[in-house]
């Protein structure tokens, strides 16, 4: 689990004078709890249909005051970094089971040709083969026809034997 407390000052606008006087909030405790990777993002689902334009807003500009940088998503899958990750990291492992190219080759190519600091493969084996396969069996089931959200014969296995990278000691990759 993760909790992050801090304290903020903030100042908004009070709507219930007419001048528009501002009023100092102190938002005393910000928590987050969530598990693991995907907990993470909680904390990071940055609006729905029922969210008020002002209220999303407001916590744009309390983002802000974090020294943060918010982007906005319509809700797709991944939303902006895991849908661009995600199929990027699927792709490396097709390249690797067609023999296109090896594990060792295709991280070279994207630290060196694209200055990536760590390759596919060893992301995958940082973030958790089976934190990934979990993502891309829950987008198979969304959209079992796009190509992008085919699961992988060598990551399933692996997820099986319980080789799940860094946190096991082997996946792609061997750990010590």
């Amino acid at each position: 689990m993760a909790f992050v407390t801090r304290q903020f000052v903030r100042s908004v606008s009070s709507s219930s004078t007419a001048s528009a006087s501002v009023k100092k909030i102190i938002v005393k405790h910000v928590t987050v709890i969530g598990g693991g990777l995907m907990g993470s993002g909680i904390a990071q689902v940055i609006k729905t249909p029922m969210t008020s334009q002002k209220t999303f807003e407001s916590l744009v500009d309390f983002t802000k005051t974090l020294g943060k940088h918010p982007v906005s998503c319509k809700d797709t899958p991944g939303f902006v970094v895991n849908r661009l990750l995600v199929p990027y990291l699927m792709e490396a492992i097709r390249l690797y089971e067609r023999g296109d190219a090896s594990k060792e080759d295709i991280d070279t190519a994207m630290k060196l040709g694209a200055g990536y600091p760590m390759g596919p493969f060893e992301l995958l084996d940082y973030v958790g083969l089976d934190t990934t396969k979990f993502i891309v069996d829950g987008w198979h089931e969304i959209d079992a026809k796009n190509p992008l959200f085919q699961p992988s014969p060598s990551m399933n296995k692996l997820v099986t034997e319980n080789k799940l990278g860094k946190k096991t000691g082997e996946g792609f990759y061997k750990y010590k």
